[in-house]
């Protein structure tokens, strides 16, 4: 077992709940801070680790320093406040096997952009986070009224620049624009392009081969790049759940490094996308059976919106119910035949 220092916190009273391959939650200055997916540490030993290293530090911060500083292989955290209150609820996952950590391999080249992927990426650059927020809600594109709608729930977002980006967005929407995407996600070492190549793919969802590429795209090392393409899917999803059915069994492989912990902020998307695209129950009993471990810890969180496309994804392909009874999912799991 690797050896670690644990490190004491004064002046905070802290209390702490643990369980076996469930969340474990400790209350802190700011609200519940939930810590999903550890193995050898301890919320309490991580918590006061973090809280030596980056003193004062918000814990919805603290994913860098569990990667550069104590040995994670991966880690993500998501801050939720309640409206109305300045508290807020933090969820961190750590990622300690780094053999399950899989990103996918960027390319070396420099490729010629067209005129209409080279105004999206001018554009992107000229107006920092914008194409980031339009890919949340990508679901309201074409609808004007709703792109006023989201743009004002969005505060501080100008429907007219939201129109703006579909404007773009609908000058990349030929078949040599789908194939120019597609390479250079494979292929461009610029993760400016690529963050643009992935938000070009939501113009090509009728092709399952699009899905795929967003998937593979949110295993990219980049972070903008990865959250770009769950930004997509997330915003190709919408409030409404409910896509057109996709074969995913040629994405197994990016599918798989993701459910074993490669971007971990992209897993709760993930699992909503595969449910609203009605992923095929055998194929999605193969990859909780192939990488179970932080499909239960999901499952197991006490935070609702953590554990909730872990379990219905759970529902979907198993059609069982075993609610938020993770042992009854692990044993199910594991009954599964190879």
């Amino acid at each position: 077992m690797r050896l670690r220092r644990v490190v004491p916190v004064a002046v905070m009273l802290l209390t702490a709940t643990t369980a076996p391959s469930l969340g474990q939650v400790i209350e802190g200055p700011d609200g519940p801070v939930e810590f999903v997916g550890l193995k050898e540490w301890t919320a309490r030993e991580l918590f006061d680790a973090i809280q030596e290293l980056a003193p004062g530090q918000p814990f919805h911060a603290c994913a860098a320093v569990m990667q550069r500083d104590l040995g994670f292989a991966e880690a993500a955290a998501m801050s939720y406040r309640t409206m109305g209150s300045d508290d807020s609820y933090t969820v961190v996952v750590g990622v300690e096997d780094a053999t399950r950590v899989r990103p996918r391999t960027i390319g070396s080249d420099t490729l010629v952009l067209p005129e209409a992927l080279e105004s999206l990426k001018a554009f992107a650059e000229e107006n920092p986070g914008l194409l980031s927020r339009a890919a949340q809600v990508l679901y309201a594109r074409g609808d004007a009224d709703r792109t006023a709608e989201v743009a004002e729930w969005m505060m501080g977002i100008d429907a007219r620049a939201l129109a703006q980006v579909w404007s773009l967005l609908d000058r990349a929407d030929r078949r040599r624009d789908y194939r120019l995407a597609l390479e250079l996600l494979a292929r461009d070492a610029s993760w400016q392009t690529r963050e643009v190549a992935t938000l070009v793919l939501s113009n090509f969802t009728g092709r399952d081969e699009s899905w795929h590429a967003l998937v593979l795209a949110a295993t990219d090392p980049v972070d903008r790049v990865a959250g770009m393409a769950g930004l997509v899917l997330r915003g190709l999803t919408g409030p409404d759940d409910s896509l057109r059915p996709v074969d995913w069994t040629p994405a197994e492989e990016p599918l798989l490094a993701i459910f074993g912990g490669t971007s971990p902020f992209q897993f709760g998307t993930t699992l909503r996308v595969l449910v609203a695209t009605g992923v095929a129950p055998e194929f999605g009993r193969r990859l909780a059976r192939g990488r179970p471990d932080l499909l239960l810890a999901y499952a197991g969180a006490e935070h609702r919106g953590t554990r909730a496309p872990a379990i219905t994804f759970l529902k979907a392909i198993s059609g069982e119910d075993f609610g938020t009874d993770v042992e009854a999912w692990a044993a199910w799991i594991h009954g599964q035949p190879d």
